[in-house]
């Protein structure tokens, strides 16, 4: 098969050329080349090819209408949520996300959702998941009965990092500081695990040839994850100079999942249903994440698109919402914003090899927007109309239905 006249983006150069790029089971053979007119083919022409795209930061059980993330799933019926998070999962790939980190599912569901998808069951991204996420005993985890794992002391984040792979995960997640959804008892900007808990996780995730994914907003938890060893930062929201400077130094990427407060925010009916310390917590993050960002582009901080999609209002789908909002930020140029969306992202997750930008060799991960995303990001979200993944086409709006 053939995609035809279409600019294909280079996402090393940041430069598009029009080319014809061939697939063959399932990988790019060639590029550059003229489609023979008598093979078969998608003509793409005017379309901006791109590689599929990440999100390193999902959870794609988790009910983005609900009116509260107390007691959520409680009384569903068998079966329901696993339904739920593979409709989730179907709309992120439909939106161009073709590979996915689900870093906090729900009595591992998605995990048999990700299987699913692996044996051609459903349709979905490519997905990794944490399996349950490591935390202290809290506040907040009657709210998340079935996304939280309690373990206080290194010992028991031994037991219970070995459990969630176990159960079948890819990496590790746990909490090193509060969290934003949580209970009114919570808070974002102060510390949970500490750092003999969070190294006792890296060790094993090290054991097992895999990483740590550390949620961390307050300033000593993000400080605490990366001189721990782990892998990622997840929201960094109130990071500073001198952490994000250490950061850069070390193998460690942001995780920056800046669009939670818009998608919160610009959703009337949403911020009307939610308890009011969620409402305020959001309207005080806004802007601090926006000036976040700046930081850390400005320290040189390796950073991995994600989006916290499961979030309240934070829908799946609107996944590439993310990528406006780190250009808006001003501290991401298009370029700069897509490149954490593909090879980055691809490098985090160590699958440069095989995945994160259009070359010979590589899988057939390709998505099509109908305008130039360099000149306006908006087109990633508003004008894609064609999603391929692993050489199957799975959207194209210029077929007829």
């Amino acid at each position: 098969m053939w995609l035809k006249n279409a600019s294909v983006y280079d996402v090393c150069t940041g430069k598009c050329e029009r080319q014809d790029l061939q697939v063959e089971e399932g990988r790019i053979a060639s590029m550059g080349g003229k489609a023979p007119s008598h093979a078969e083919a998608i003509d793409l022409d005017g379309a901006f090819l791109l590689p599929g795209f990440f999100d390193c930061h999902v959870h794609i059980c988790v009910d983005t209408h609900a009116k509260s993330v107390a007691n959520l799933w409680q009384g569903a019926l068998p079966g329901t949520i696993a339904l739920f998070a593979a409709s989730a999962a179907k709309k992120m790939l439909l939106c161009g996300i073709t590979t996915a980190r689900d870093v906090g599912g729900w009595d591992y569901h998605e995990i048999a959702v990700r299987e699913a998808i692996n044996s051609g069951l459903i349709v979905g991204p490519r997905l990794f998941c944490a399996g349950k996420i490591l935390s202290m005993t809290s506040a907040s985890t009657p709210m998340w009965r079935g996304m939280y794992e309690e373990c206080d002391g290194p010992a028991e984040v031994r037991k219970a990092a070995r459990k969630q792979l176990a159960m079948g995960a890819n990496f590790i997640k746990l909490l090193a500081t509060g969290a934003v959804n949580s209970s009114k008892y919570e808070r974002a900007d102060t510390i949970q695990l500490r750092a003999d808990e969070i190294t006792a996780a890296v060790e094993i995730a090290n054991d097992n040839l895999t990483h740590v994914a550390a949620h961390a907003h307050a300033l000593p938890g993000i400080r605490n994850a990366v001189e721990c060893g782990c892998r990622t930062v997840e929201h960094g929201t109130f990071g500073d100079e001198s952490v994000f400077k250490l950061m850069a130094n070390k193998d460690c990427w942001l995780v920056p999942t800046s669009c939670t407060a818009t998608a919160f925010l610009d959703d009337e009916k949403v911020v009307a249903e939610q308890p009011a310390h969620i409402e305020a917590r959001y309207r005080q993050l806004n802007e601090r994440k926006m000036a976040m960002l700046r930081l850390a582009a400005k320290a040189g901080v390796k950073v991995a698109m994600g989006t916290d999609m499961g979030t309240v209002g934070n829908h799946p789908g609107d996944n590439m919402r993310e990528l406006e909002v780190m250009v808006q930020s001003r501290a991401f140029s298009p370029r700069a914003a897509i490149a954490s969306a593909t090879l980055e992202a691809a490098k985090m997750m160590r699958l440069e090899q095989d995945l994160g930008s259009l070359e010979e060799g590589k899988i057939a991960d390709v998505i099509a927007v109908s305008e130039d995303p360099l000149k306006d990001i908006t087109a990633l979200r508003q004008k894609l109309f064609f999603v391929m993944k692993d050489g199957i086409v799975y959207r194209n709006d210029r077929v007829p239905a």
